[in-house]
């Protein structure tokens, strides 16, 4: 069965949409947690798989302790994972409203986060790599770009491959 999208979602890339939306384009799993805890830590079917069935991209969360909180990290470390696979569908007004100056004002729990990463990204891809050119196309910093997309270890290694395909060295995060 697949599920119609209807209204605002329509017109959204996934990383974008509801999380119903999202939820409904998903085949979702879970399973017994393993690793340290002790015989408690199995009794519950905590962990949560989450599969973008039109991208087949896969997240998962099992460290936390109830499958409504591993669904809600996994469902955001999903929307992340979407955006670097998808940031053409970007929304620069999205990026605009959490800027100040030349600077963001968002952190990575923010709802638009996954949409400011795809601004990123794809400001990055479209600036062949070069940090100053895509920053100075969002109006922020390059100190700015550099550490939005250092934020996240998945994000710091596709603006490194946008960067390696250009022929230029890759930027370093913070470890």
């Amino acid at each position: 069965m697949v599920a119609r999208l209807r209204g605002k979602d329509a017109m959204l890339p996934a990383y974008a949409h509801s999380d119903d939306a999202l939820l409904a384009q998903c085949d979702i799993t879970s399973s017994s947690t393993h690793g340290p805890g002790g015989d408690h830590r199995n009794k519950v079917e905590a962990a949560a798989r989450l599969r973008h069935r039109p991208t087949g991209i896969v997240a998962q969360s099992e460290s936390l302790p109830s499958r409504a909180r591993n669904r809600a990290q996994a469902l955001a470390r999903l929307r992340i994972r979407l955006a670097i696979h998808d940031p053409a569908h970007s929304d620069l007004q999205v990026l605009a409203r959490h800027r100040q100056e030349r600077r963001l004002q968002i952190t990575v729990e923010h709802a638009d986060y996954p949409m400011i990463v795809a601004c990123c990204l794809a400001a990055l891809s479209n600036a062949q790599g070069r940090l100053a050119d895509a920053a100075a196309t969002l109006g922020i910093s390059s100190a700015q770009l550099s550490r939005m997309v250092s934020s996240d270890k998945e994000v710091l290694a596709a603006a490194n491959r946008i960067r390696q395909e250009a022929g230029i060295g890759p930027m370093h995060g913070a470890s």
